[in-house]
């Protein structure tokens, strides 16, 4: 009996040690959630072309609506659609010697500079990697992708007339101008439009603040490489047509200039997740 007895008690006791445990151990975490978020940027160009740097970076913005499906307390597929503004400018310098033809000015010009500024509609997709709430904090590590598509672009110039005739030349003076990029015949000759759509890699750590209920402050630093070349060469026939950016060879004549060049970002993001 006796030992009967202890049996019965050695297991009430672990039962009971075993539902405290449970009693302070890590909440459920809610399956859904959705919420919107800010994201002030700092983005930048990397171009792989000779003779053209980058010029600077440009403080950008994002805002829109993030959602979240989480497997379990520590895994969840996160998404949301997103107004991302973005660009950068490049420094063309002298060495590129690129030049294009104004076809409503009628008027070569020498490019220096050019400002490129988007509007995507982005669309991201991550894998969020979760820590067990730690007093009211959740900490995370996040990997994916941003699918952006372009919705409109613009671009401003710092350009120098060349003037030709016995012997061609290029003004001192430089001239600045902001004009529409994508879809405007009266400005193709000037632009290399973009492509339509760009792909970057994002990974990102940052944490949760649960301050009410299943409401929570999410805030995280994440850095967004694009690998796509957002530049769209012309041909040579484009080029003939005055359409497009283009150099001279040897001889004079206007070969296509290929550009190449990968916009990548480093945003705060800072957000509520209900």
């Amino acid at each position: 009996m006796k030992k009967l007895l202890l049996t019965v008690l050695i297991l009430s006791v672990g039962e009971l040690a075993m539902a405290q445990d449970q009693a302070v151990g890590p909440k459920t975490r809610k399956k859904f959630k959705i919420g919107f978020n800010l994201s002030p940027s700092v983005d930048f160009f990397q171009p792989n072309t000779e003779g053209v740097d980058l010029d600077k970076a440009k403080m950008k913005f994002g805002y829109g609506m993030m959602a979240e499906y989480a497997f379990t307390n520590n895994y969840a597929i996160g998404f949301g659609l997103e107004h991302k503004m973005s660009g950068a400018s490049l420094d063309f310098g002298a060495n590129a010697d690129v030049r294009y033809f104004d076809q409503t000015e009628k008027s070569e010009y020498r490019l220096l500079t050019r400002t490129y500024r988007y509007d995507y509609v982005n669309l991201p997709i991550t894998l969020k990697l979760m820590t067990n709430e730690i007093g009211y904090f959740t900490y995370f590590g996040q990997f994916g992708a941003d699918i952006s598509i372009l919705a409109s672009s613009r671009a401003r110039d710092d350009r120098q007339l060349v003037i030709t005739g016995l012997d061609t030349t290029v003004t001192p003076n430089v001239i600045t101008e902001d004009f529409a990029a994508a879809g405007e015949t009266s400005f193709i000759g000037r632009y290399n439009q973009s492509m339509f759509i760009n792909v970057k890699l994002r990974i990102g750590a940052g944490f949760e603040w649960n301050f009410s209920g299943n409401t929570s402050l999410v805030v995280s630093v994440s850095y967004h490489n694009g690998f796509i070349d957002l530049m769209r060469d012309p041909d040579a026939d484009k080029v003939n047509n005055d359409e497009g950016l283009y150099k001279y060879d040897d001889n004079r004549a206007k070969v296509p200039f290929e550009m190449n060049a990968n916009l990548h970002h480093v945003a705060l993001n800072v957000g509520i997740l209900f």
